[in-house]
Formats: structure tokens, sequence, C-alpha cells
């Protein structure tokens, strides 16, 4: 059951990166969206690059990065945090800010809507700068605190270009449905192996029985 749950979660994630976008503007809009993800969408809006978020540790090909995270203000009032995609670290001096070009003016961008930017485990509670800054994983409550915005509850994972440099290579969360297979085979075989075993033993019995 675990399984073709998780199946069917998979085949969700493909369909909406494969759907048509979304327009989304008003509050009632933003907030229908965030009972339907993962959703394909499109927002218009003003970056405000002084709110960039840089979530650490996170690697790409085997090179450690980034993934810079701005929150689009709509016309409404509401911000969307917009995962803009990877970008390296400077090897030499890991805190330091990267530079980044931000689109200015309105923009349109089109991504898919999803629960939140991809967590990362704190062994403990870390201190977090005024944003533009590097803050180990990106929280709502955290980014409303930090710049005084009003967020919607989603995260979109851009995919239109932005000429910003920045890698967007976005890949389903692991649903493990195969172990769920694997499980299943195995408690499968045992079930056929137990039942043989009983025929086996059980008609050798009853065949001694009836000689005797």
């Amino acid at each position: 059951r675990r399984g073709h749950e998780k199946e069917s979660r998979q085949i969700q994630w493909e369909r909406a990166g494969n759907a048509n976008p979304v327009s989304l503007q008003t509050d009632s809009e933003l907030e229908a969206a965030t009972g339907q993800l993962p959703l394909r969408v499109a927002l218009r809006g003003e970056f405000d690059p002084r709110a960039t978020i840089f979530a650490d540790n996170r690697a790409l090909d085997g090179i450690a990065g980034f993934q810079v995270v701005t929150p689009l203000r709509l016309a409404n009032g509401t911000a969307v945090l917009i995962n803009r995609g990877w970008l390296a670290r400077d090897p030499a001096d890991p805190a330091r800010l990267p530079s980044l070009e931000t689109p200015r003016g309105v923009v349109q961008v089109e991504g898919l809507a999803v629960p939140r930017v991809p967590r990362l485990l704190e062994l403990a509670a870390t201190p977090l700068a005024p944003p533009p800054a590097i803050w180990p994983n990106v929280e709502f409550e955290d980014v409303e605190r930090a710049t005084g915005m009003r967020l919607a509850r989603f995260v979109v994972q851009q995919t239109t270009a932005s000429g910003d440099g920045l890698r967007r290579v976005w890949t389903p969360p692991a649903t493990g449905v195969e172990k769920h297979w694997g499980y299943a085979l195995q408690w499968y075989g045992l079930a056929a192996l137990s039942a043989g075993l009983t025929a086996f033993f059980g008609g050798r019995t009853w065949l001694r029985k009836c000689g005797g």
C-alpha cells in the first residue's frame, strides 16, 4: 500500500512539471495553490535582492554551493519565495556572499510551486544574520521576521531563464518506492517458503501415518 501511495505521488510530481502554468496574483489564488502542490505556476512581480537568502551546503555535481532564494513581491503586497537556482561558493572564502545579478523591475517567473526549500539537518540552532545572508535552512517564519514581508506558504523552483548565471537543476523528492517493492517481494517470498515447507512436512507426516 505504501509503495502504491509513493508511486502515485511520484506520478503527480511528473504531471505537475509538464503541465501548463497557472497564473497566480490574488491572495485567494495563492491560498488555493498551497493546497494543490506541486503545481506549475506563473507569477508577475519584482525581486527584492536585499532579502536574498543563500541556502548553504547545497552541492551539485560534487561542488559545494548555495541555492539562491529571493522573494518576489507581487502587486497585492504578498511575496513569494523564488528558489532561483544553484550557485557555487567561493572555495577560498566559503563565508563570502557571492556576487549575483538580479533582474530589475517587473518580471514574469514560471516554475514549480513546492512546499518548501529542501531542508538539511541542523545539529544546533544557528543565529541567522539579516539578509542578504547565508542561512543553513530557509523557513517562512524566519524570512518574515527578518524582512517584515508577508509570504505565501510555498516556494517556486524557477524554470524561466533570467541571465543570472544560476543553474536550475530540479529533481523530484526521492520517494523510496523501490524499497517498498523490495519489502513486498521479501515478505511474499517468505510466506511462499513457509507455505511450501508446511505442505512438504505436513504431507510427509500424513503419508507416514497412512503407511503405518
